[in-house]
């Protein structure tokens, strides 16, 4: 009876932690769409560094939610890249997140955007029940990203 308790209240924690997390996965390509290695990949919690780790062509954390997040893409010969996470308003039961980065390869005589700056901003929306990753932001970067290029030429 004892042991059958102990499994129990083992059984009812994993299952309490694995509805706090959500994990993300982020895949890493470069302007052809070929998957990228040897990427460091810094993960922020407000402003304290969690961890810092080498990923080969995806990446994957598991985000606790009611927390702000961001993902720092470092890799030499690209611009440097982060993703701004908030998983606010995260209820239980939230689905994986899923997303595809794209790296850009530096040139010379061109800066990159402001690296202060996140490339991407995904947040969660309790009304829609998912994360949604903010497509017209990562355009504009993108927009400006190009303007910096053509600005070289």
């Amino acid at each position: 009876m004892k042991y059958t308790l102990i499994l129990l209240a083992i059984n009812l924690l994993l299952s309490f932690t694995a509805f706090t997390q959500v994990t993300f996965t982020g895949y890493l390509v470069d302007a052809d769409e070929k998957k990228i290695k040897n990427v460091e990949v810094n993960l922020y919690q407000g402003n304290e560094k969690l961890s810092t780790k080498n990923w080969d062509k995806k990446f994957d954390y598991n985000l606790e939610l009611e927390k702000y997040y961001t993902i720092e893409l470092v890799k030499e010969g690209f611009i440097s890249k982060r993703i701004a996470i908030s998983t606010f308003e995260g209820d239980k039961g939230v689905e994986p997140f899923m997303f595809v980065m794209e790296l850009v390869a530096t040139e010379k005589g061109i800066k990159g955007m402001d690296e202060d700056y996140p490339s991407a901003l995904i947040k969660y929306k309790k009304d829609e029940g998912s994360f949604n990753f903010d497509i017209q932001y990562a355009k504009n970067i993108k927009r400006e990203e190009k303007a910096a290029k053509k600005k070289k030429n």
